[in-house]
């Protein structure tokens, strides 16, 4: 074995070592490792990604950025828009009423106006994530909270708790 490829397994193995302890028999063992823990919890989420995924194959366009934050929308001709936020910010739709979603606590209500429905899931440790629905037809009221609703249920699974 040349020189440098002594010099190479040497710094590898002394490497290798380095990442160890000792215990009290003196052999080496593995030393902890800690993972830096996130300050954000919804950080690997990309809205858009999610969005995306979570309207596939539905006919919506794909998910465009809104604003700064974590958000994301899409739109569906003949239909309107859907949205979903992971950095939500704005405080509770108006009119909202406690809502269950696969066990996590929600809010759901109407946000700006008649046809949008919104609802606002709980994260621990975070600000609050959010789906919306803003249909055509302002009549649509009570199916812009169902699907609204529905998007929910899809999004929450991949919230952490």
């Amino acid at each position: 074995m040349g020189r440098r490829a002594a010099w190479v397994v040497s710094v590898v193995a002394a490497a290798g070592l380095g990442a160890c302890s000792t215990t009290d028999s003196d052999r080496p063992t593995p030393a902890p490792t800690t993972a830096a823990p996130t300050a954000d919890p919804l950080e690997p989420l990309a809205a858009c990604a999610v969005l995306d995924q979570l309207l596939a194959g539905q006919g919506f366009t794909p998910g465009r950025p809104i604003g700064v934050r974590n958000e994301c929308g899409a739109s569906r001709p003949g239909y309107g828009t859907v949205s979903i936020a992971l950095e939500h910010e704005q405080g509770e739709p108006a009119e909202a009423a406690p809502l269950d979603v696969n066990g996590r606590k929600a809010l759901i209500g109407q946000f700006t106006g008649p046809g949008t429905c919104e609802v606002v899931l709980d994260v621990p440790g975070h600000a609050p994530a959010a789906t919306t629905v803003v249909l055509l037809s302002a009549d649509l009221q009570a199916e812009a909270c169902a699907a609204a609703q529905d998007l929910a249920t899809s999004l929450e699974p991949m919230l952490p708790r």
